[in-house]
């Protein structure tokens, strides 16, 4: 019987976090069964993903935070999620883009900045590749609709108790 001493279990904050990401369809399907351990290494990079989702992150820039090259640092991500970084933190942007879009006080340019986008083209591109559709175009979607509260999206247009 093969131990893992060696390979650290998730504290229960950061397997909160890591459930959050899960659910959210950020790391695939057959690393789901295997949330039980997860290098600490990798665990910081999430967490350093989520904390400063709209400070640019590179490879070279996490690696050298844990003291790891940057080929390594990708080798161990990549094992423990099933995905590369820059992939990682582009879906992750993506994802919180999405759910900014919902507030129909900010702008376009606004939710870009705000995920980490120095370039709105570059973010309606992106966005548009990993939804079919630009932010405008989801902002006024019956799906993105759908995602907003029944209360708020009553309060949008105008109408109140019936």
């Amino acid at each position: 019987m093969v131990e893992h001493a060696d390979r650290p279990t998730i504290a229960p904050a950061a397997r909160a976090a890591f459930h959050v990401e899960l659910a959210s369809g950020l790391l695939p399907l057959h690393r789901r069964n295997a949330v039980t351990a997860m290098d600490a290494r990798v665990l910081r990079v999430l967490k350093t993903i989520a904390r400063d989702l709209g400070k640019p992150q590179t490879v070279k820039g996490l690696a050298a935070q844990l003291r790891l090259s940057p080929s390594r640092l990708e080798h161990l991500f990549r094992k423990q999620t099933g995905r590369g970084i820059k992939a990682f933190v582009r879906e992750s942007r993506l994802a919180k883009a999405a759910e900014l879009l919902e507030d129909p006080t900010l702008q376009i340019k606004e939710v870009a900045a705000a995920v980490g986008y120095a370039n709105v083209s570059n973010f309606i591109r992106d966005y548009t590749r990993r939804y079919g559709e630009s932010p405008s175009q989801s902002r006024s979607s019956p799906l993105h609709d759908s995602l907003i509260s029944f209360s708020s999206r009553r309060g949008l247009r105008g109408g109140g108790p019936r």
